[in-house]
């Protein structure tokens, strides 16, 4: 049931990950041009050549990310990776080295998802919780990392470890506070809190300022579990 449910979580946390990349790297490519427009001499040249190093790092992420993308067509049932995922997950390794945040940052979150896809949910793990853990991570990323750590082990992880996580993240103005709350809605269930995990689902249920696909979830699993959505 929680795989099913992030499933779809992953589609939203893509699509803010691409976000993320295009405002951070429309603001590099700026302060490049600005650089290389009033330079001169030595540093002129020293940030051309960094400039070009980026693209070329940036031009091989974003082959990767084209080999990592799943078939249109797949289904998802497959835990396995594709053999062009497979060569993706190998292009973002290789440029782990080189590339500077944010893009490192990304290459790695995208990398984790791959290795739990592929059933390597040990170093996936351990990716995510490094950019968690990194002082010069965006914070919504950081969040989002440390989010997908619990997400994967809703099943199976300490409770007590879990729950922590998680308060730091389902507090007000947190970015990824409702999928927070639905993963203690989970762990609720798994612990045998039914109760506990039908009041978040309510919350959540009528919480307009979430995302519409925790809503959405938050109402199945209260008929699933005989509670009324509307209160």
């Amino acid at each position: 049931m929680a795989d099913d449910i992030f499933m779809e979580v992953d589609e939203e946390i893509r699509a803010e990950r691409i976000r993320a990349l295009a405002r951070r790297y429309l603001v590099v490519a700026g302060v490049v041009v600005a650089a290389v427009c009033i330079g001169a001499g030595g540093w002129q040249y020293s940030v051309s050549r960094a400039h070009k190093a980026d693209a070329a790092v940036s031009a091989a992420y974003f082959t990767a990310m084209q080999d990592a993308a799943r078939p249109p067509d797949a289904t998802g049932a497959d835990t396995g990776l594709t053999t062009r995922q497979k060569k993706g997950l190998q292009e973002l390794e290789a440029i782990d080295a080189k590339a500077r945040p944010p893009l490192r940052v990304l290459e790695r979150m995208e990398r984790a998802a791959l290795l739990a896809e592929s059933g390597s949910m040990s170093a996936a793990l351990g990716l995510w919780d490094g950019v968690s853990q990194e002082h010069a991570v965006d914070p919504t990323i950081a969040a989002l990392a440390s989010l997908l750590w619990v997400q994967h082990q809703i099943d199976g992880g300490d409770p007590a470890t879990l729950r922590s996580r998680l308060a730091v993240l389902d507090g007000a103005g947190q970015p990824w506070r409702g999928q927070a709350i639905e993963a203690e809605a989970l762990l609720d269930l798994r612990t045998g809190r039914p109760a506990d995990a039908r009041a978040k689902f309510e919350r959540l249920a009528m919480d307009m300022t979430i995302a519409d696909g925790v809503r959405s979830r938050a109402e199945a699993m209260l008929q699933t579990l005989g509670g009324d959505a509307g209160g």
